[in-house]
């Protein structure tokens, strides 16, 4: 287990959510852990109409990626239900679609939409949804699935990547799918059902036989034993780490099941859980950059309207509603090389010097308000909040050693001086080049 409650809370936060700025950190920290998941969890109760009329001022056209990337990136940022926005990119990466495909804002919005809707609803109604989503419809070929030509695309991900796992069906399987599914098609933008195009003989499904139709087929893959033990695999992984025990994963999935396929109590479950807040758990997952980015923005309380952050999150290689493929992101050590360490960095740096523009970023305001008087102070505050205080002394005597050689006669944070001024960014922009801080 973590060793204090406050390490705890900032873990909890940035896997749930996406950090948290020091005022929030001191909330829930006081909530405690079991009161703060269900803060979490249950966001229905939580007011989010400051977000909304954050995003109706914004004005931003959401017919164009690049204002659809910023409206999603000012919902990580300014959200008071940061779990909702994190189950949606939890989502985005398992029942992926992609722009360069689908090719219309709206339908990527809409899609968007319907998975922060259905996030933490029952795994049925979520799949039944985004079986009828028009975005899905063209990006699998739904919209081609006809009784003449039936096509498969859609039957087989949705057993292999979005339920079940590769193994557990049979070609045949996905044959009599896709015949299930035909019929269901787009028209005037929007999912129709046309009976026409619809096959409707008897089918053999995962071993039952009967006249099915896509939801039926839904309803089949919930009670494959395998299907509970897929997903809770998935979450489990998305939230703690990778390769879970058998153990956890049949405790999980047996919540699913008692609770007809929950995601919210599941989730709830994994949030509360020892593994959870274990060592191997801890800093344990590469941030992705979508993560990294919207992170830092909040963490630190910088203003920004969200130009330029799609740049940012694209030259660090993640296109939000533009995943790679069919698989989503692969995520973990795929997000760093070279390169992309470098844009992380560059992303870094440019939050803190940013003084106006498209971030604002004021951390003499922030010294001047908390009483930070000294450089030892300011470098505990900084590393607590970015690397909840994991610093080596050798690393922290560097910084201070850093902070006490700007050779300015007021110190490092004297207001009036601009050197003073850029050496106490880049007193932040250092802490923020940890390694350690690219891990959530």
């Amino acid at each position: 287990m973590l060793d204090t409650e406050r390490r705890r809370m900032g873990h909890l936060l940035r896997r749930a959510g996406f950090g948290a700025s020091e005022q929030e950190l001191g909330q829930f920290t006081a909530l405690g852990v079991p009161a703060a998941v269900d803060y979490l969890v249950d966001f229905d109760k939580v007011d989010d109409s400051a977000l909304e009329a954050r995003l109706s001022r914004t004005n931003l056209n959401l017919d164009n990626l690049v204002d659809l990337q910023r409206w999603w990136f000012l919902r990580m940022i300014y959200t008071r239900r940061p779990l909702q926005e994190k189950m949606t990119l939890f989502w985005h990466g398992l029942l992926t679609s992609g722009y360069s495909k689908v090719g219309r804002g709206p339908y990527m919005y809409a899609q968007n939409e319907t998975l922060r809707k259905f996030c933490l609803g029952k795994f049925s109604d979520i799949l039944k949804a985004i079986a009828r989503d028009p975005a899905m419809l063209v990006w699998l070929d739904s919209q081609v699935n006809l009784k003449a030509a039936p096509n498969e695309n859609f039957a087989r991900e949705l057993m292999e990547l979005f339920s079940m796992g590769i193994g557990n069906y049979t070609e045949t399987d996905v044959r009599q799918s896709a015949r299930a599914f035909t019929g269901w098609l787009l028209a005037r933008k929007v999912f129709t059902f046309n009976p026409n195009q619809h096959d409707w003989g008897v089918k053999t499904f995962l071993g039952r036989t009967g006249n099915f139709d896509g939801d039926d087929i839904i309803d089949i893959i919930m009670g494959q034993p395998v299907t509970a033990e897929f997903i809770s695999r998935k979450l489990f992984s998305f939230f703690a780490y990778d390769d879970p025990s058998p153990e956890v994963v049949s405790r999980l999935a047996g919540t699913l099941r008692a609770s007809n396929y929950s995601i919210r109590e599941v989730v709830r479950e994994i949030l509360k859980s020892p593994e959870f807040y274990s060592p191997r758990a801890y800093r344990a997952k590469i941030k992705s950059p979508a993560e990294l980015i919207a992170s830092t923005v909040r963490t630190l309380g910088v203003d920004t309207d969200a130009a330029g952050l799609p740049g940012y999150a694209d030259r660090a290689g993640q296109i939000l509603f533009n995943p790679f493929d069919v698989e989503g992101w692969r995520g973990g050590a795929e997000w760093i090389n070279s390169n992309t360490l470098m844009q992380r960095l560059n992303f870094a740096n440019t939050v803190a010097i940013a003084r106006s523009g498209n971030f604002r970023f004021n951390p003499l305001e922030t010294t001047q308000r908390l009483g930070l008087a000294t450089a030892d102070q300011v470098i505990a505050h900084f590393a607590g909040l970015l690397l909840d205080g994991n610093m080596p002394d050798e690393e922290r005597g560097i910084l201070k050693a850093f902070a006490s050689a700007s050779n300015v006669p007021g110190g490092f944070l004297d207001g009036a001086s601009p050197v003073g001024d850029e050496r106490l960014r880049s007193l932040v922009y250092l802490i923020m080049a940890s390694p350690d801080y690219q891990l959530a």
